[in-house]
C-alpha cells in the first residue's frame, strides 16, 4: 500500500517557508497544518489548523535550559492576561508568554483553586481539582492538589491551618499573607496574631519559622511581603488555641499540599485532567473534580498545559472557540491533539471568554468575548531570566 504524505508548512527563525514531508500515519486529523517559529533558544511557537475547524496556539519550551522559569502571577484585581504579563516585566527578566490560568469568581475576583507565587501562598483551599506546581529546581508536577497546613507553638502544641486567605468559619484557623484583601479579610469575629517570617524566604511544602509580633491586630494592620496574620475562630474546636500563642513566640509553620510535594515555588489551579500517563482521562475520573459531563463534552475555547513523558518539554496551549473559524474543543479532542504533540500529562485551565495567549507582549489568539480580552484572576507565565541561572 502506498503511504500518503501530508505536507506541513513551518516558518523558521528567519521567516523562510520550509516544506516538510511527514508520513500521514504519524498525524491524526487533529493536526493537519502548522506554522512554527523560534521565539528564543529552546522555545518554539506554532499555530495549528485542526479539525472542527479549530485554530490552536502552542508554545513548546525546553525545560532543561536554566534561563527559563514558569511562574504564576496574581494581580490586585481582574485584569487581562496581556496586562498581567506587562506588569510582571522586570529589568532582570522578560515575560516571553502568558496564558490565563485558574477559574475564578467575578464577585470576589479570587481564583477558585490554590495559588503559590515565588514560594508564597496566594490562596490555600481544600480542592479536588487539578493544578500545576513547580519546585525550586524547576520540576513540574501536574496533580489534583489540595491545601494542607499546620503550626506548632514553643510548647510543642500542634494545630491545623485550614486555609490561606480562605473563608472564615467558626472552627477554622486561617493564615493570611500580604495577598489578602477586602474579599479575604482577617477581620470579623476571632482572634488575630501578627507574624513575621524568620526563614530566609517563603517556600511552600516546607517548614517555615515565624515570630509572633503582635496579638489582636485589626484590618488596618498592613502586611509587608514577609508578614502574615494568623486568624483563629471563636468555635469550641479552636478557641483554646488562642491561649497557647503569645507575642514573641516563634512558631513552626507548614503550608503545603496533599499529595505531598516539597519546596514548591509556583502553583496554580485548573479544572479537569486531559491526559494522565499518556492516556485520555475518562469523564468519570474528571467527575471527581466536580466537573460536569456537559462541560467535558462540549466544544469551548480552552486553555491547557502539558508536559512530555520525562517532563523536559512544556506545552502552553489555547484553542479559540465560538467563532466560524474555530469552534473550540471538547476534552477528548484536546487529548487527541496533545497526544499528537507527544504530550504525556496535561490539565485544563479556565476557558471560554477567558482564553487568551499573550506572546512577546502581543495577543496572538482571538478571545471570544465581543469586548476582546477579559480580565482574569491570575496567569501562568514563561519568564526568561538574564544570566541564565535557575533560582
Amino acid at each position: 500500500m502506498k503511504q500518503r504524505i501530508v505536507f506541513l508548512r513551518f516558518v523558521g527563525t528567519f521567516g523562510l517557508g520550509l516544506l516538510l514531508m511527514v508520513p500521514a500515519a504519524l498525524l491524526s486529523a487533529q493536526a493537519v497544518q502548522g506554522e512554527k517559529r523560534s521565539i528564543a533558544p529552546g522555545v518554539t511557537y506554532a499555530v495549528y489548523s485542526a479539525e472542527g475547524p479549530n485554530v490552536v496556539n502552542v508554545l513548546e519550551v525546553d525545560l532543561t535550559r536554566p534561563e527559563y522559569k514558569l511562574e504564576s502571577y496574581r494581580p490586585a484585581r481582574l485584569i487581562p492576561t496581556s496586562q498581567q504579563a506587562e506588569a510582571n516585566e522586570t529589568g532582570g527578566s522578560r515575560v516571553l508568554a502568558a496564558i490565563n490560568a485558574d477559574f475564578f469568581s467575578f464577585k470576589t475576583q479570587w481564583p477558585i483553586g490554590n495559588q503559590v507565587v515565588n514560594g508564597k501562598f496566594v490562596h490555600g483551599t481544600e480542592s479536588a481539582r487539578s493544578h500545576v506546581a513547580v519546585d525550586e529546581q524547576g520540576r513540574i508536577f501536574l496533580d489534583r492538589f489540595s491545601f494542607t497546613g499546620w503550626f506548632q507553638t514553643p510548647r510543642r502544641e500542634l494545630h491545623p491551618i485550614h486555609g490561606v486567605n480562605d473563608r472564615h468559619t467558626n472552627n477554622a484557623i486561617v493564615f493570611h499573607t500580604s495577598y489578602s484583601d477586602s474579599a479575604t479579610s482577617f477581620g470579623g469575629p476571632g482572634e488575630t496574631f501578627g507574624l513575621r517570617l524568620v526563614s530566609p524566604r517563603w517556600i511552600a511544602g516546607d517548614t517555615l519559622l515565624m515570630v509572633v509580633q503582635a496579638v489582636g491586630v485589626d484590618e488596618s494592620y498592613s502586611l509587608s511581603r514577609d508578614e502574615a496574620v494568623l486568624w483563629v475562630g471563636n468555635g469550641p474546636e479552636v478557641y483554646r488555641v488562642r491561649g497557647g500563642i503569645a507575642a514573641g513566640d516563634t512558631l513552626l509553620v507548614y503550608l503545603g499540599f496533599v499529595p505531598s510535594v516539597e519546596r514548591i515555588t509556583q502553583a496554580i489551579g485548573g479544572g479537569g485532567r486531559i491526559l494522565e500517563e499518556g492516556r485520555p482521562v475518562s469523564d468519570s475520573i474528571n467527575g471527581r473534580e466536580r466537573i460536569g459531563v456537559v462541560f467535558l463534552r462540549a466544544r469551548h475555547p480552552r486553555t491547557f498545559v502539558g508536559v512530555n513523558r520525562d517532563t523536559t518539554l512544556l506545552y502552553l496551549c489555547t484553542v479559540d472557540g465560538r467563532q466560524p473559524s474555530s469552534v473550540g474543543m471538547s476534552f477528548d479532542e484536546m487529548a487527541k491533539f496533545m497526544l499528537e504533540l507527544g504530550v504525556w500529562e496535561a490539565i485544563n485551565l479556565d476557558g471560554g471568554g477567558s482564553t487568551t495567549f499573550s506572546l512577546e507582549g502581543r495577543v496572538v489568539n482571538f478571545p471570544s468575548d465581543k469586548t476582546g480580552e477579559r480580565g482574569v484572576a491570575n496567569t501562568l507565565q514563561l519568564i526568561e531570566r538574564r544570566g541564565g541561572e535557575r533560582k
